[in-house]
């Protein structure tokens, strides 16, 4: 068995950590958030929803914790990777390395921070959310994928694989960032449909928002073709059916679509965590992580993102409360092309 140090005790990293912890590892939480590292100290971890669990994990906060660190596994929310991360890289073990459980392209910064060598990919679509300190709610399966950013067969995949199977089942993929950049389509799309206060199945039963969430997908694509990446499929989600400036197939367009009907019907809530973000917790999203970094890369290779760029204003609009979430955001997003 195997001993990992799970940095963010939030829904992913009490989903993957749980799982872990049950199946006989010893896992560690850092947490920032001392309300939940008081609760899970007083009545353990709980995982409720999908699978439910009660957990005695050992847990503290970034100052308290002096743990070795070798098996980190990062599950903050993207734009506190560098804050996270940084006070403790100088402590990580000469082998050790950092599995980024994290939304959009993190393991671009992870990378730049303690080098390729040490950072690992990871790609999932299961979730769920932070329910209340001490409380994680687990949303239900997904996708799961692991590689090592430089598309490599090693030894610790192998192992990590063989770990994270406890979860749920997981592969090793030679193209890692063909499933990021794929999702980040993905995501570009549901951030979206985040402004409005619908269902995500009620929005893809019309025509009209199916053909305006393609056209955000189609530039995150375009982007990414400009980058050279290979974009990969999951949960029935194939991103280059949106390809522009090319003839799209209806039936490839329909069949993806269906494919994220079938993800959405299997689970009971049918909004995204980036909607409970700007709604219930009236806090910022991670947009600036994951779509800003494909603006900035489409204008470095001559990409035009205007869905993406208007998509992104308005998310900032109501994340300040200048903006309400409604049917009419996605009218805005509309008249950007």
């Amino acid at each position: 068995m195997s001993e990992f140090v799970i940095i963010g005790a939030g829904a992913i990293g009490a989903i993957v950590g749980a799982a872990l912890a049950r199946a006989g590892h010893a896992v560690r939480f850092i947490e920032a958030n001392r309300a939940h590292v008081d609760a899970v100290r007083a009545g353990g971890l709980r995982l409720s929803g999908y699978r439910q669990a009660r957990l005695d994990v050992p847990i503290a906060t970034p100052d308290e914790a002096d743990w070795p660190l070798r098996q980190v596994l990062l599950a903050v929310k993207a734009p506190h990777t560098l804050q996270a991360l940084q006070p403790l890289a100088g402590r990580l073990a000469p082998d050790g390395f950092v599995v980024s459980l994290q939304n959009g392209l993190e393991e671009y910064r992870i990378a730049e921070l303690i080098g390729t060598p040490r950072t690992i990919g990871a790609f999932l679509t299961f979730g769920g959310h932070y329910r209340a300190p001490g409380e994680v709610v687990f949303g239900g399966p997904g996708a799961f994928r692991i590689g090592e950013i430089d598309g490599t067969s090693t030894p610790r995949i192998v192992a990590l694989q063989q770990a994270f199977s406890a979860v749920q089942p997981v592969a090793v993929t030679d193209n890692i960032f063909g499933f990021l950049w794929a999702k980040i389509a993905l995501g570009a799309i549901y951030f979206a449909t985040a402004t409005t206060d619908s269902d995500v199945t009620d929005l893809y039963a019309e025509a009209r928002y199916r053909t305006l969430f393609g056209r955000l997908a189609g530039e995150v694509v375009a982007v990414a073709d400009a980058r050279g990446v290979r974009l990969e499929t999951f949960d029935g989600f194939d991103a280059t059916v949106f390809r522009t400036g090319a003839a799209q197939d209806p039936a490839a367009i329909a069949a993806t679509w269906e494919g994220q009907n079938h993800y959405w019907n299997s689970h009971d809530n049918k909004r995204t965590g980036i909607w409970r973000d700007l709604a219930i917790h009236k806090r910022k999203t991670e947009i600036d992580r994951l779509i800003g970094p494909v603006i900035e890369i489409g204008r470095e290779r001559g990409v035009a993102t205007p869905g993406l760029s208007r998509l992104v204003v308005i998310v900032k609009e109501i994340e300040s409360g200048e903006r309400a979430l409604g049917l009419g955001n996605l009218d805005v997003v509309e008249k950007a092309w």
